[in-house]
């Protein structure tokens, strides 16, 4: 039995799938199955019931997990501390939705500048990194996590409004909103929106809301494909102006809609915060975030029209 075992058949638990546990540690699912396998004859005890929901621990799966915790808090603390040291050199990795990494690679040269010694990871992912596992070492979210050793700060309040392409307003000039101005029906207009599985985030409800019967003619599944759909001509589009203020081919419909205001955290696990690389990657952060206040209120300029 060894540790990276436990470690696949602890993820194993939290995940329910083979597919699951393999996209978190990447690995293949025919080697997380052997692994668990390998764990199961070293016990000489079967760990999972095969449902077809999933898998689901036995009672000597269950007895084994609060061990099997045990052993990855001490692996994680141990992993933290391999991380740390007093040069400033070496790669800090970043993890944050796919709008705000392409705010900070277009701004890249302003994180490193004066520190050639120092790398980045910047990695693009809708789910939550786990910190603790030094899956990252800094995250940017628009949500607090739920739990961990984290040091969190609030770095933006990004602005939401609805943004057409430039071709799309001048077919519907006349009846669209401008950019202090909300267009004088919601519902009469076409707009891209999120798809069915992520109806909960905040832009599809308030659509829902304030544009019933309004025609989806366009359902995305990440901000870059619904700026992007917007982009094209096929409607209307709730977007970040952070995102879609810079873009010369859209032009904001609306003002800033208030009820849609959120809020950016920086996340660092606290036992990483003052490794020198990361504490300097952190500040940076801070201060490109604080510079660029005024566009993620929405109050930045326009791009003009090419």
């Amino acid at each position: 039995m060894n540790w990276d075992d436990l470690r696949v058949f602890l993820t194993l638990v939290q995940t329910g799938s083979l597919s699951a546990a393999a996209r978190r540690l990447g690995l293949s699912q025919p080697t997380v199955g052997r692994r668990v396998q390998a764990l199961e004859r070293a016990l000489d005890k079967r760990l999972f019931e095969r449902l077809r929901s999933g898998y689901t621990p036995t009672a000597a799966g269950e007895a084994l997990v609060p061990l099997a915790e045990s052993m990855a808090t001490a692996a994680e603390a141990v992993a933290r501390r391999r991380a740390e040291s007093d040069e400033l050199a070496g790669t800090v990795r970043i993890s944050a939705g796919a709008s705000a990494c392409r705010f900070l690679c277009s701004r890249v040269g302003t994180l490193l500048d004066g520190l050639p010694a120092l790398s980045l990871e910047i990695a693009a992912s809708s789910q939550f990194t786990n910190l603790s596992r030094r899956e990252a070492d800094i995250a940017i979210r628009n949500r607090l996590p739920e739990r961990g050793d984290l040091i969190t700060r609030v770095v933006a309040h990004p602005a939401v409004a609805a943004y057409a392409s430039r071709d799309y307003v001048a077919r519907h000039q006349v009846e669209l909103g401008s950019e202090s101005r909300e267009p004088a029906d919601w519902a009469r207009w076409d707009w891209v929106d999120y798809d069915e599985a992520r109806q909960h985030l905040a832009t599809a409800r308030w659509l829902a809301a304030r544009a019933k019967g309004a025609r989806r003619r366009v359902a995305c599944s990440t901000p870059a494909e619904k700026l992007d759909a917007v982009k094209g001509g096929a409607g209307l589009g709730l977007l970040s102006c952070y995102a879609a203020d810079g873009d010369p081919a859209l032009q904001r419909v609306s003002a800033p809609i208030p009820e849609l205001r959120g809020s950016t955290w920086l996340v660092v696990h606290q036992d990483l915060r003052r490794v020198p690389r990361i504490r300097a990657v952190t500040e940076r952060l801070v201060d490109l975030f604080r510079e660029n206040a005024e566009l993620f209120d929405g109050k930045r300029p326009i791009a003009p029209a090419r």
